[in-house]
């Protein structure tokens, strides 16, 4: 079986992760305009990535398991 790209893994680790409702990483880009909202997201510890990477990783090789 092939190694699963480690681009791959994060990809679906950050969409596992935001289907979750969790963003992956704190975005500090400035609204748009001032009486724009803040866009209010928990997002992930180091631990809670770690996570979503290894699940992410075990969806991948499942996958590519079926497929073979």
């Amino acid at each position: 079986m092939a190694e699963i790209d480690e681009a791959a893994i994060l990809e679906r680790a950050k969409a596992l992760a935001e289907k979750d409702g969790f963003a992956w990483q704190l975005d500090f880009v400035a609204p748009d305009s001032p009486y724009a909202p803040i866009k209010s997201q928990p997002y992930l510890s180091d631990e809670a990535r770690k996570r979503y990477l290894e699940r992410a990783r075990f969806e991948l090789r499942k996958e590519a398991y079926r497929d073979a």
